[in-house]
């Protein structure tokens, strides 16, 4: 038995139904999740960036930034119950949180 396959509402990728929530694909909706965190890690990590500059002890920040990334991971591991999925769309993510931190929001 074959699924009946639909677009995303947000990149309009074509996936099978099964594999959606709300008209999204696993892929939006660990997005969607994620983003206030991203977007924390992304603030964390100029902080320490700053405090590094003055040589001040960032240790306190680091341990923050990995508590953020700890919380990224548990959200992901809700919304995509195979574990090597799971870990896929964590690096994902977490690339994309390194790389927003140097992009600054109006």
């Amino acid at each position: 038995m074959s699924a009946l396959l639909i677009f995303c509402h947000d990149c309009g990728k074509q996936v099978p139904s099964s594999q959606t929530k709300g008209g999204y694909c696993v892929d939006c909706q660990v997005r969607r999740s994620v983003t206030d965190l991203r977007d924390e890690h992304a603030r964390l990590w100029r902080k320490r960036e700053r405090y590094r500059a003055t040589n001040a002890n960032v240790d306190q920040i680091a341990r923050q930034i990995a508590r953020v990334e700890d919380r990224i991971a548990q959200r992901i591991k809700e919304l995509v119950p195979n574990d090597r999925e799971a870990v896929e769309h964590l690096r994902r993510e977490l690339e994309a949180a390194r790389g927003q931190r140097y992009t600054l929001k109006k």
